[in-house]
């Protein structure tokens, strides 16, 4: 007992260091540790069984000659033990599986009829400190061998490797087996046929680069299978992929129930081996490199649990998810490059949808409303923007959202009422306009914390825990989160119950329009402040007109008379400027656009007279020749009969892009500030993502209105260079922004 502990305190900042270089190695995958479900061992493979199984276990862990030790302890006692159930002789430097079967202890049983759990983690299993094996001849056999070619090891070579004893010996009572970070490159045949009862086999953290078909024969009781992180090199050093005679090697296995191959490399000849298991619930491909997957390709297995991560282009064909609607509660989806959530429609058994790291811009509420037993919806890291219809709330059941590193500008009224019914909620890092709604919301959360008390979204099945580490994993970010302190007094009445799980000073700031700079939350006004400033400045607004009109109406009127003609351009300009207003209002009722619209012009373009050269010489032969995108141009394309304003928004309506050419000279323009104006109300309040900014000059910040200033901080554009020899660089970029639309009308006429 004391030597036990002594090792454990002297190996405990190893297994700490161990177990957190293993996290992080894995950190975006939501699978299932294989110490989840090894909870007779720790992560460096010694044993941490109960207490009350101490008499039936056996720990030589870390111990030199551990055969030589239990041959001692064999010899030299008469005491009758207990039958051995639980044996590791984990880090213990072995080449070879040692043969235990012939040892026994305590009334005339084999320790190879008791065992129950048996752990070599950390041993050196290379086929190469084997007698008689050629492993290089087999690695340059898989390098250049067809699929269906047999490239095994020869039969009189297989009874000299590490696992031969494995092979010759009976475990009849065997249940798990940890080979993991064995350096184990080869899994020969028959190598696991002596264990009937055998239900889970770690062969994880390993060089695996090559298994037989015929290793698994027999494994009709198999339920958890882990090869995952395995990273063989050829002798060039280069990660290579699984090898094996026939993609169907786990054809055998009739009862597995979990399969992980997660930070393995896979090809696309690999998809067999992820085809066709009747009772599996439970697979990880994370981070496996396989994509090009066929449609329903999952649809034959009852799959609950499923991780994906991490292969950029998995979900790139439709319905590869088909038939898992009824089944699937957990997904991981992150870094696929997912663009559009509508492929899980109708999947009202998702309990956890995992898609950071994609580029998702909207959430279709009628896609969402379908998703009614979701709890976690993880959005972080994509570009999602700010929404005006309600979505979230129509999940019942969420309880934890992240939109953290967005790309949401504006927080309404209606979108704090839509995330008011989720208990956790990321909004960090993205860029956010300063108003006073904005502060509103980060009071309700402050008066949160006050009356709510932090509740685990979901308390942990220890058997589902084994197959998945979701709710652990977003309890953990719960539980370490930063609460607010609010200090301040407030006027809200209405909170709902969302908190903040991302809090920090730095990262929750906003956008401080006027000036350009951004500032803390906490210095914005709250609604109740401007609406009070607003009030008076309107009552003094009142006094002052009265007094005003008193004391300028005679001069006024004579001057009016006097000055005739300016007087009525002035009151033109003053209509002109009453009816923009009035058709940005109606433009702000107006349906949003949604992705079926049908647009008659790839790109509107917003210039001013003096750059028309540029325009018609460089820009329209570029993308109406070379790039075959439609331009639509004040001069060409206006239609006759209507006023400039209503060929403006018609115009920018039936365009599926905006393009402003800026120059020091459109700022002069009226129209031009017009519809610089336009387009920066659509983007904000009818959510057109598809504004680009061509500058044909540098525009220094002291000559920029705010308007252009704000666009240039939040839009990335780019500047028609000088040299010649950049113009080209130039072009691409331009083309890469503009991507024909698939619902523009395939036959485009100008509209005069």
């Amino acid at each position: 007992m004391f030597f036990r502990i002594l090792l454990t305190c002297c190996y405990l900042p190893v297994i700490i260091s161990c177990e957190i270089s293993r996290y992080s190695a894995r950190r975006n995958c939501l699978s299932g540790h294989m110490t989840d479900r090894q909870s007779w061992v720790n992560g460096l493979g010694a044993l941490s069984v109960a207490r009350s199984e101490y008499n039936y276990s056996l720990d030589l862990s870390y111990t030199k000659n551990p055969v030589q030790v239990l041959h001692q302890l064999t010899d030299h006692t008469t005491q009758t033990y207990y039958p051995i159930k639980y044996i590791s002789f984990a880090n213990s430097a072995l080449t070879e599986i040692p043969p235990i079967y012939q040892m026994s202890i305590g009334g005339g049983s084999f320790l190879s009829e008791t065992v129950e759990f048996m752990s070599f983690y950390g041993n050196n299993f290379d086929d190469a400190h084997a007698p008689n094996t050629e492993v290089e001849e087999l690695y340059s056999a898989t390098e250049t061998a067809p699929v269906n070619t047999p490239i095994s090891p020869k039969s009189n070579e297989a009874d000299n490797t590490w696992s031969s004893s494995l092979r010759q010996t009976k475990f009849p009572n065997l249940k798990e087996l940890d080979l993991r970070a064995c350096s184990i490159k080869i899994l020969h045949s028959y190598i696991f046929s002596g264990m009937p009862k055998l239900e889970a086999l770690y062969l994880g953290e390993n060089e695996i680069f090559y298994i037989h078909p015929e290793v698994f024969i027999g494994q009709h009781n198999l339920l958890h299978l882990d090869l995952s992180s395995n990273t063989p090199t050829d002798q060039d050093g280069q990660l290579q992929s699984l090898k094996t005679d026939s993609f169907l090697a786990f054809e055998h296995l009739d009862n597995l129930e979990s399969l992980d191959l997660s930070h393995s490399s896979l090809s696309p000849d690999h998809r067999g081996m992820i085809m066709g298991f009747k009772k599996l619930k439970s697979l990880s491909i994370c981070n496996t490199g396989l994509t090009d997957l066929q449609p329903r390709i999952f649809s034959a297995m009852p799959l609950e649990i499923l991780d994906i991560s991490n292969n950029h282009g998995i979900l790139a064909k439709s319905n590869i998810l088909g038939d898992l609607e009824s089944t699937l509660r957990i997904l991981s989806a992150s870094g696929t490059g997912l663009k559009y959530i509508d492929i899980f429609e109708n999947f009202s058994k998702l309990e956890i949808l995992r898609l950071s790291r994609n580029e998702i811009v909207h959430i279709p509420p009628d896609v969402v409303s379908t998703l009614t037993n979701l709890q976690i919806l993880d959005l972080s890291v994509n570009r999602v923007i700010s929404w005006t219809n309600r979505t979230f709330s129509l999940m019942p059941n969420l309880r934890f959202l992240s939109l953290s590193e967005n790309n949401i500008n504006v927080l309404s009224p209606t979108m704090i009422r839509d995330l008011s019914g989720v208990d956790f909620i990321g909004l960090s890092n993205n860029f956010i306009v300063c108003y006073c709604d904005v502060r509103e919301f980060f009071e309700m959360a402050a008066a949160n914390e006050n009356k709510l008390n932090d509740t685990k979204i979901k308390e942990i099945n220890p058997a589902e825990h084994l197959y998945h580490r979701g709710y652990y994993f977003y309890n953990r970010i719960i539980f370490d989160r930063t609460p607010i302190v609010f200090k301040g007094k407030t006027k809200i009445e209405k909170t709902g119950r969302f908190r903040l799980i991302d809090y920090d000073k730095s990262d929750f700031r906003c956008l401080k329009v006027p000036d350009g700079i951004f500032i803390s939350i906490m210095n914005v006004q709250n609604c109740f402040t401007v609406k009070r400033d607003s009030n008076n400045m309107s009552n003094n607004l009142d006094v002052g007109r009265n007094v005003l009109f008193v004391l300028l109406i005679i001069p006024f009127t004579m001057i009016a008379v006097m000055l005739l003609p300016p007087v009525r351009r002035y009151l033109d300009y003053l209509f002109i400027s009453m009816k923009n207003s009035a058709l940005l209002r109606f433009i702000k009722k107006k349906k949003i656009v949604d992705d079926g619209t049908i647009f008659n012009y790839d790109v509107f373009v917003s210039y001013c007279n003096e750059d028309r050269g540029w325009v018609l010489d460089h820009l329209l032969p570029h993308m109406e020749a070379d790039c075959s995108i439609s331009a639509c141009l004040h001069e060409r394309d206006f239609q006759v009969g209507l006023s400039i304003l209503e060929n403006i928004v018609l115009c920018m309506d039936r365009s599926r892009f905006i393009m402003l050419v800026l120059s020091q000279r459109f700022l002069i323009s009226r129209w031009c500030q017009f519809e610089m104006h336009l387009a920066q109300h659509r983007l904000l309040e009818t959510r057109r993502e598809d504004l680009i900014l061509v500058l044909l000059e540098d525009i220094p910040r002291r000559v920029r209105p705010n308007t252009l200033h704000y666009l240039m901080l939040t839009k990335t554009y780019i500047v028609w260079p000088k040299e010649e020899s950049e113009r080209v660089l130039f072009w691409k970029r331009l083309k890469k922004s503009l991507p024909t639309d698939k619902n523009k009308l395939t036959q485009n006429v100008s509209m005069a």
